[in-house]
């Protein structure tokens, strides 16, 4: 990003072009350079003609350096050239002899207040001066992109005093963020207006948001972010879409150079008030190190990764919802000795053919496993001891073709009331008389009486 203060020796001016559109009105095509940053400008020549006003009447600019305005003849392709150069002299003049005091109006002028991050942290000032309050009411008032957070970074490391005028006092933007608890980033992979700003390559710190309680992350450069430690103490729900994450702790210790997690780490680097992780979407591998970095958490979600098997998560002992759906899970083994007292439990769109890992998931209450590659109807034996189940999806399976399939996996479930919920429908009373029938006439052909049962 821009930063006049620091590279106003290494600002140019230069107008590339001029161009006519359809409707005859012309437009110069300024390009900026402030230390390598870049980005272009249309105006028109009234525009000029305006801003040469303000300063000639407010900061002494010599009149008569402004070509003149031409009425007859103002569309000729060699006027246009010939103004064109002569509005480039114009700014590198103004520039020159402006450069140190840079007035707002030739700031404005040029859009510095898009790119520069004085100015950008000053607009952001003066509306959290007139508004911040109103935002820090609404808990979603306010989102950050990228480009703001690293405004804040690197204005928090210039020495600059604060203004004269009070609504453009930093303090007003630090006081915001102290207190802020909802913090939404959104990042994106494109560039900045028109210039060669990438926001993906703009890297910032969080140090200034101490009470934050919902941190929100939308297609972002994990690896940008240096300084988390004010989040870790505060956090609660933690969400990270589309940022192309191959393990938890990319984020989680995006501050740490190495990456490393194990059991005796430092305590200051574990999220201890995490109670939500939502890292869907991503390229997520292996959820192994949350059992460490967020050993509190009750709600996962890695739906929409790479995930191929589901590992021990016992240590966490607070989970109870897990939601993988989306993954390229194929085998479960032993899963009630690694996802403790789970009782929600997302596994759809899968590729699932055996339940058999599920037959001891007693606390188990929702079962999700739409869109799996279950086939075989006896499959659903190795879910009729779990007595706490009340939910179960099965379609978009083999197994739900079947003929009478609603029927027999209510009977092999033993599901003989219509508390019982199968793929999103609670079951007719037609249904529970057809399922207690058949039972009767399993009980009559086995020869049991009413108290075998």
């Amino acid at each position: 990003m821009s930063c006049y203060i620091q590279y106003c020796h290494e600002c140019n001016i230069a107008i590339c072009k001029a161009e006519t559109d359809t409707d005859g009105v012309t437009y110069y095509h300024i390009k900026v350079n402030v230390g390598g940053v870049t980005w272009s400008v249309q105006k028109r020549y009234n525009q000029f003609l305006e801003l040469h006003k303000k300063l000639v009447n407010e900061h002494t600019v010599t009149k008569d350096i402004l070509p003149g305005k031409k009425i007859i003849g103002n569309k000729d392709p060699n006027f246009i050239e010939r103004r064109r150069v002569g509005l480039e002299i114009y700014l590198q003049t103004v520039l020159s002899f402006l450069q140190k005091s840079m007035p707002e109006e030739l700031l404005e002028f040029l859009e510095f207040h898009k790119y520069d991050v004085i100015l950008i942290v000053k607009k952001l000032a003066v509306e959290f001066f007139k508004n911040g309050d109103d935002y820090l009411l609404n808990d979603n008032g306010f989102n950050f992109n990228v480009l703001l957070l690293y405004a804040i970074s690197e204005r928090l490391k210039l020495p600059c005093p604060d203004s004269e005028n009070n609504e453009y006092n930093f303090s007003h933007v630090l006081d915001f963020c102290s207190k802020f608890k909802y913090l939404a980033i959104k990042g994106g992979n494109h560039y900045v207006g028109t210039s060669n700003i990438i926001y993906n390559k703009l890297s910032f710190e969080l140090s200034s948001f101490k009470n934050v309680k919902k941190f929100e992350c939308y297609n972002i450069a994990h690896n940008m972010i240096y300084n988390l430690m004010t989040l870790r103490d505060t956090v609660r729900i933690i969400t990270v879409y589309n940022s192309k994450l191959k393990t938890p702790e990319d984020i989680l210790l995006s501050d740490n150079v190495h990456k490393e997690w194990s059991s005796d780490m430092d305590s200051s680097m574990i999220w201890n008030k995490v109670k939500v992780v939502d890292f869907s979407w991503n390229e997520i591998l292996t959820l192994k190190s949350l059992t460490v970095l967020t050993p509190n958490v009750k709600t996962i979600n890695l739906n929409g990764n790479l995930l191929n098997t589901i590992e021990d998560l016992s240590p966490l002992s607070y989970l109870s919802h897990l939601s993988l759906s989306s993954n390229n899970i194929t085998e479960v083994l032993n899963l009630h000795t690694k996802l403790g007292n789970v009782i929600c439990l997302n596994l759809s769109s899968n590729k699932i053919s055996n339940l058999e890992a599920f037959s001891k998931l007693f606390s188990l209450e929702m079962l999700d496993l739409g869109s799996n590659l279950v086939e075989d109807i006896d499959q659903l034996k190795h879910l009729s001891g779990l007595q706490n189940m009340n939910y179960l999806v099965l379609s978009g399976n083999p197994v739900s073709t079947i003929v009478d399939y609603r029927i027999k996996v209510l009977g092999i479930l033993k599901k003989r009331t219509s508390d019982f919920c199968l793929d999103n429908e609670r079951p007719t009373q037609k249904e529970l008389d057809t399922v207690a029938i058949m039972h009767a006439i399993k009980v009559a052909k086995e020869g049991k009486t009413l108290f075998d049962r």
